[in-house]
């Protein structure tokens, strides 16, 4: 038709129309594109054809893409001169981008692709400013990717390829972007790639990765390049690219390090497929490993790495098959360790980590220490760095000798090890000794390492330099600076080829100067380095020293000196590193202050005079106090204070008397921080109340002691290190016994625990009155506590439920015993802590054994008591019942009564009685059977009951519990129960504040003295026998709330909301409702990756729910299992399910973003974008990639997601289920493009006013209404 067209116009004429409709091209959109195919053929006048290929030039600059390649698509020859047009433009704009910005890149590219002389198109000349070009150049670009690139002539490929890469280092974001899909393209030319331009990619990727804002951009390509075909990577697999791949792992963030191991796993496929490379990948510096071995050793790897041989496979063959397979076992590790982070999967990776580690290992070991220094990062948890750090500890990880594992032993290793929270963490008691286990973890692996290489004095100097250095930088946790120096000390006296050099010995002497270290740390520091110093010379043959280690030397010679020949007596109390120093003006008070302590003393043996005494006194306590209470002074004024002489002299003074209280008083606070004060305090009170009865109301003991009972000081965590340290400064040298912790701190805090329990036990002798008070106040709170009362409270503590049994030993008769047994049957029937209702049950069972008249009400309680009310209470009622049956004046009368009301108790609906009267039945009958107690042992009932119980397997075993909680109210009613019974591990929650040794120090140290002390309440008693064995105890630990965040009460609120899922069914269906069912938006869901079929029934749910228009799956026949449809309901009917396989996932997001489509994948990297901030705004077409469950989205699929999106968390957990976080994301792409504000289902409002139905629209939500917009509907 066009031709006939043609012939109508006159010959003269029919090529100005043919111009004409050239310069038309175009302007009508997609109408006219097949005139203008039709038009090809008749262009003959080269003049014509160049018209037409500007015009189509300006078209791709404005943007109109899609038209141009409507036309070019029908012309080879239009297509090939085309893109020579644009490969000109591009290289005149980088041109002038390069004049402007000019980068290194040009000189590299000038070397491998040479400008060649060509004519510049006409439009050349016309290129405008480069800030105005970024459109042009982008629409440039978006044509070379979809030309035919394979067929393009090789200046034009040259010529676009070095504009490419020049465009990939501009500053622009959107120029580097759109350069790097370009580049893309590129790579698929692959007859058109040649070395030089693989060399070309290579030289520009180290470029971009030297630079922080283009690292993302260079690993990116890097991923795309070595996946593009007939790449030729043979050449670059040197140490510097696996280097850099390496630092993107180690430092990249998550998205980084998914690409790091894509490419990673592509390379190392690579390199097996040749030989020349391998050694690349295998060899470890060292001489552990090295690829000549491994061909021997195939084998054996391939059968721990879990594959067999199951082929005619050569060695080399295996062993490359073995190769990939360690590698590939590095890679998944990483994802789990560095990516995945759940605790549960680190720990199972352990035996990965040990065949990784080992020495049979095809890995190299530079891997290994990215891989580690990843897992130590501070931005991991703690629990998964304590873990991979105490796994390097234990397993004594050095996989070999390099410079390498210097560095990762300088860093990352030292600065998680010499953390702070690691030490204060781990200390326990072993042994009865209290120490760090993580520092004895630290001690043991620096000694392994120095020792394993001590025949290498460069490694080993080396790594002696990194360990001292850090101690001389000063800046690490104290007491890490203890064990560091140990493990050192440790190797060097173990292996004696280790000698220090002259540099190393500086830095060692340079620190026994170090004085702003704790106490007992400063002298582990000083005499620890100063005996290096003094050994190092004897083993060294040079024989000169610098003056610093000759001082040190000297010291220490001093020290030992003195230790040996006194052998510790009269040693100086405190630091030994200042037992040479000068004194300041602090110490000259103190020792003034300590002197006029001393004088007082003496002083009362001469009658000094009350108001002199108390003129001293506070003296003293000025300076103490100026001088912020010095151990040394603080430790000793307690005694001088409470002197019971000068006690004496205060029942006759009332103001000394008030002097001295107040100062206990302002010691007894001062305690609450200085532990170590405690015992020299509590000893002084007891020394003074034993010495001076009458005293005990003048130094208001009664309050003293309440204090301690309600809040008795625990040790500081310092203290604790410092007690921890004084095991490791003994061990220096045998002398060094004394240094104990009763050299630094005095007698342990658990002495004065014990003079308060025995103060306590001997009040009564002498004031009944105070005894009776002091119960009171200990029983007062728990009389008035709430109801029902907290499982764990603050307030509560064994001390005082000690102290008040204490008392209800000493209350005399005359004093009202039925009151106080109800009042302990109530707190008993509260209580739900078993510790703490042993105690109170040992209580109630004294004052039964001491007044046989009560125990008939016992009775009449078990008989009578409601047993659903309070079931724990009337199981404690038992337990005390059958405790008095075994005592001495219990009769078979009071044994008969029990029995018969335990029958019933045996068959309760209560599960806890029930349990409780089976267990304490045969007691009973054990009990009769002893006494003879014939009325009960005859009564076939009983006999028949008891037979059944002693038969069943629980019997014979008893769990744990059943023989923690036992007493004897007369064979254990000792004191060395109460402080250290096996009661205490009831629950496990306090451990004994004292044990018996302190009550014999206490003894011994009273006879020595000729003392006498009014009688206790309570005999210290026998040594306990452990605990025989027994089968785990099956009941469930108990769940402890938390007083400090309780649960808040539900509260009434004056919503009435309906549930409307269901409102269509009493919707007027009859009304028709103006778009109710809006065409679906363009919003595609990929979740090909997600394999959990109840995750992907729940996506199925949302998508369709949300108005997404079409769900992929990889296998959408899982459609059908019970396990989707369970969550999915009928959601898959009414929603487009396309199968998209994993394999097939890069290809179709290509082509969908080359339609048009952002791809956004949801994943939580460095640049992701946070959902619902105002940077995120997402497009209207969208393809929205879901991660799977474990790994989240694979580097390849990330490589083609434009956009990446994540939820904000604000909890502990680190990720949402994938159904529930795909609802959130869809839900804010509705927010955005108004599709929530659509008629959809659930959102319809109806309101009926004035005779006609309107039709609303939720628009906004408040906690109790929805405000919707009305339009008028129908009547």
């Amino acid at each position: 038709m066009l031709r006939s067209l043609l012939q109508r116009v006159p010959p003269d004429e029919r090529t100005e129309a043919i111009r004409a409709a050239v310069d038309s091209v175009g302007s009508g959109g997609t109408a006219d594109i097949g005139l203008t195919v039709s038009l090809l053929p008749e262009l003959l006048d080269d003049d014509l054809k160049q018209r037409l290929r500007a015009r189509l030039l300006r078209l791709l600059e404005g943007g109109q893409t899609d038209l141009v390649r409507a036309v070019y698509v029908h012309d080879a020859l239009l297509q090939r001169d085309l893109l020579r047009e644009v490969a000109h433009r591009l290289d005149g704009f980088v041109g002038q981008l390069q004049q402007h910005a000019p980068t290194d890149g040009a000189e590299i590219i000038a070397k491998f692709v040479p400008s060649r002389a060509s004519a510049l198109s006409p439009q050349d000349g016309e290129i405008g400013p480069c800030e105005d070009s970024t459109d042009i150049i982008v629409h440039l670009l978006t044509f070379v990717k979809s030309a035919d690139l394979p067929g393009a002539e090789i200046e034009t490929f040259d010529r676009l390829f070095k504009a490419t890469l020049l465009l990939l280092e501009h500053t622009s974001g959107t120029l580097s972007v759109g350069a790097r899909e370009t580049l893309v393209s590129l790579f698929g030319a692959g007859p058109r790639m040649s070395g030089a331009h693989h060399q070309l990619v290579w030289a520009c990727l180290q470029r971009l990765v030297a630079q922080e804002h283009s690292r993302g951009l260079a690993y990116a390509i890097w991923l795309r390049w070595v996946f593009c075909e007939n790449a030729w990577l043979h050449f670059f697999f040197e140490r510097p690219y696996w280097h850099l791949l390496r630092q993107g792992l180690q430092h990249g963030d998550g998205e980084r390090r998914k690409q790091c191991l894509a490419i990673l796993r592509q390379s190392v496929a690579i390199v097996v497929s040749d030989e020349s490379s391998i050694a690349t990948i295998t060899s470890r510096e060292g001489g552990t490993t090295a690829y000549a071995c491994q061909v021997a050793a195939s084998k054996l790897r391939l059968h721990k790495v879990g594959l067999s041989n199951t082929g005619a496979f050569t060695d080399a063959s295996l062993d490359r098959t073995g190769l990939i397979a360690q590698y590939d076992r590095f890679c998944t590790v990483f994802e789990t360790i560095v990516l995945g982070r759940y605790l549960n999967q680190v720990i199972e990776c352990e035996d990965d980590l040990r065949l990784l580690a080992s020495p049979g290992s095809a890995l190299q070991a530079e891997w290994l220490f990215t891989l580690l220094a990843s897992a130590l990062h501070p931005k991991l948890q703690d629990s998964n760095r304590k873990f991979i750090g105490n796994w390097i500890m234990r397993s004594r990880f050095q996989p070999d000798t390099s410079e390498a594992f210097t560095s990762f032993f300088r860093s990352p290793f030292l600065p998680w090890a010499t953390q702070g929270s690691l030490f204060t963490s781990s200390l326990r008691m072993e042994g009865g000794h209290l120490r760090c286990k993580h520092g004895d973890r630290l001690v043991e692996y620096i000694q392994h390492v120095l020792q394993l290489n001590s025949s290498n004095p460069a490694i080993t100097s080396s790594l002696i330099n990194v360990l001292l250095d850090l101690l001389a930088a000063r800046r690490s946790f104290a007491y890490a600076d203890v064990y560091i120096l140990e493990g050192l000390a440790r190797a060097f006296y173990i292996s004696p080829t280790i000698v220090l050099g002259a540099g190393e010995l500086g830095k060692l002497a340079s620190l026994t100067s170090w004085a702003a270290l704790p106490e007992v740390a400063r002298d582990q520091v000083f005499l620890r380095c100063s005996k290096l110093c003094r050994d190092n010379a004897s083993r060294a043959a040079e024989s000169v020293q610098s003056e610093v280690v000759a001082k040190a030397i000297t010291r220490w010679n001093g020290v030992e000196a003195m230790l040996k020949g006194g052998a510790g007596e009269g040693l100086q109390v405190g630091a030994v590193a200042t037992w040479h120093s000068e004194r300041s003006n602090r110490d000259v008070r103190e020792d003034a202050a300590i002197e006029l302590c001393h004088v007082l003393r003496r002083d009362p043996e001469q009658s000094l005079d009350p108001r002199d005494a108390e003129t001293k006194l506070l003296e003293i306590w000025t300076d103490l106090e100026y001088l912020e209470y010095p151990k040394k002074l603080l430790m000793l004024f307690p005694s001088i204070l409470l002197h019971p002489r000068l006690v004496m002299k205060t029942l006759d003074c009332e103001e000394l008397g008030k002097s001295v209280v107040d100062m206990v008083h302002k010691l007894q606070l001062v305690s609450g921080t200085r532990t170590y004060l405690i015992s020299p305090l509590v000893r002084a009170v007891r020394l003074a109340v034993m010495a001076v009865p009458a005293s005990a109301a003048v130094l208001k003991a009664e309050d003293f002691i309440v204090g301690y009972a309600e809040h008795l000081p625990e040790h500081t965590v310092d203290l604790r290190l410092e007690d921890a340290t004084s095991h490791v400064l003994q061990s220096i040298a045998p002398a060094f016994k004394v240094l104990s912790y009763e050299h630094y701190f005095g007698p342990r805090g658990t002495l004065g625990a014990a003079a308060l329990l025995d103060m306590t036990s001997r009040l009564g002798s002498n004031d009944s009155d105070m005894v009776v008070s002091l119960l009171d106040n200990l029983l007062e709170p728990w009389t008035s506590q709430i109801v029902p009362p907290l499982t764990v409270s603050p307030w509560k503590s064994t001390l005082q439920l000690q102290l008040a049994l204490l008392c209800c030993e000493q209350v005399p008769s005359s004093f009202f015993i039925a009151s106080l047994l109800k009042q302990l049957h109530y707190i008993l029937s509260l209580e739900p802590l078993p510790r703490f209702r042993y105690l109170l049950t040992w209580m109630i069972v004294r004052i039964y054994v001491k007044h046989e008249s009560l125990r008939a009400s016992l009775l009449c309680q078990l008989v009578t008591k409601d047993h659903h009310s309070n079931p724990k209470y009337v199981a404690s009622l038992m337990k005390i019942a059958v405790m008095l049956a075994n005592t001495e004046n219990a009769d078979a009368n009071f044994g008969s009564k029990l029995a018969a009301a335990m029958i019933p108790l045996a068959a309760s609906s209560k599960i806890i009685i029930r349990h409780e009267a089976q267990w304490q039945f045969p007691m009973l009958m054990n009990v009769a059977r002893s006494r003879s107690w014939h009325t009960i042992t005859d009564n076939v009932a009983f006999t028949a009951l008891d037979d059944y119980i002693r038969s069943l397997d629980l019997f014979e075993q008893p769990p744990r519990e059943r023989l923690l909680d036992r007493f004897d109210p007369v064979k254990d009613h000792t004191m060395t129960n109460l402080v250290e019974g096996p009661w205490y591990g009831l629950d496990n929650t306090e451990e004994p504040i004292c044990r018996r040794e302190d009550f014999v120090y206490l003894y011994r140290r009273v006879a020595d003295a000729g003392d006498s002390l009014p009688p206790t309440c309570m005999p210290l008693g026998k040594p306990l026998a452990p605990l025989p064995s027994t089968a785990a105890s099956s009941e469930p630990p108990l769940l402890v709330d938390d007083p400090q965040h309780p649960l808040p009460a539900s509260q009434p609120n004056n919503s009435r909301a309906l549930q409307t899922k269901s409102s269509a069914s009493t919707t007027p269906a009859q009304i028709p409702i103006p778009h109710l069912h809006p065409p679906p938006n363009n919003l595609i869901i990929i979740a090909s990756l997600v394999e959990n079929p109840h995750n992907l029934g729940g996506l199925s749910r949302i998508s369709e729910a949300l108005g997404a228009s079409s769900l992929h799956l990889a296998n959408p026949h899982i459609v059908t299992t019970k396990a989707f449809l369970s969550l999915s309901v009928t959601s898959h009917l009414h929603l487009p399910i396309l199968p998209l396989p994993i394999p097939a996932l890069p290809s179709y997001l290509a082509a969908k973003r080359s339609e048009g489509f952002t791809i956004v994948g949801l994943e939580q990297t460095d640049r992701s974008l946070v959902l619902g901030s105002e940077g995120c705004k997402m497009p209207e077409r969208v393809v929205l990639v879901l991660g799977s469950e474990r790994a989240g989205i694979p580097a390849r699929v990330l490589a083609e997601c434009g956009v990446l999106v994540e939820i904000e968390q604000r909890g502990v957990t680190r990720s949402l289920n994938v159904q529930t976080a795909a609802g959130v994301v869809l839900f804010e792409y509705m927010r955005q493009h108004g599709v929530g504000g659509e008629v959809r289902g659930g959102c319809v409002c109806w309101r009926w006013s004035g005779g006609v139905w309107f039709v609303g629209r939720l628009r906004a939500c408040s906690r109790n209404r929805a405000y919707c917009s009305y339009q008028e509907g129908h009547s």
